[in-house]
């Protein structure tokens, strides 16, 4: 973990390996957390991190985004009911 903050904050991560490295950091992140810390989590970084997603991305993008994100969100949530 520490080597890949490392290189990510050198530059020298190359694009293609950041969706291992994001990957690697979330499971890590999620493995410590209680139950209660996941939905505080969801609760106060979702909604900012979608405000982030958004920011700059164009009216059709934004369609986009928005369509996929709920349609995976559904079903995600659907699967827990």
């Amino acid at each position: 973990m520490n080597r890949m903050t490392e290189k990510m904050m050198s530059m020298m991560m190359k694009p293609e390996d950041m969706p291992e490295m994001m990957n690697m950091m979330l499971d890590k992140m999620f493995s410590e957390m209680s139950g209660e810390d996941r939905i505080e989590f969801i609760s106060t970084m979702m909604p900012k991190c979608l405000d982030q997603i958004f920011a700059e991305l164009d009216a059709d993008s934004k369609d986009r985004v928005a369509r996929e994100f709920m349609g995976k969100m559904s079903e995600k949530l659907g699967e827990q009911l």
